[in-house]
């Protein structure tokens, strides 16, 4: 498994604005808003997906870390989604997928879909 390079880990100042603490198994490390794709809620888990593939568990709401990070960097498309918009692929498509450039699909909400849009042309 590849390790996830942290701004902690390598010695780079940290930056709240471009950065979320997140718990790992080790303990918390501070993590680029860069090098997470998205974030899907499990009821009071979250999973966050990475750039390199690998994913993380971690015991907060994905309403609690829509608190720690921009909006403007990510958009919720979904109850249970929160997309980095730096990966989002460009699409002619009008179905209700979302395809991302690391070749993940998540579903975009039927009520979320014109507030998306809007969001997407700022």
């Amino acid at each position: 498994m590849n390790p996830l390079i942290t701004l902690s880990s390598i010695g780079l100042p940290i930056v709240p604005s471009e950065a979320v603490l997140l718990p790992f198994p080790s303990g918390r490390r501070w993590v680029s808003l860069h090098q997470i794709v998205r974030l899907e809620g499990q009821t009071n888990y979250t999973i966050v997906f990475f750039t390199n593939g690998t994913h993380l568990l971690v015991a907060l709401t994905l309403k609690r870390l829509l608190e720690r990070i921009p909006a403007d960097q990510f958009v919720r498309i979904h109850r249970k989604h929160l997309v980095n918009r730096a990966f989002i692929a460009p699409t002619q498509s009008t179905s209700f997928m979302l395809d991302l450039s690391n070749g993940d699909s998540v579903a975009i909400a039927r009520r979320r879909i014109g507030s998306f849009r809007q969001q997407m042309k700022q």
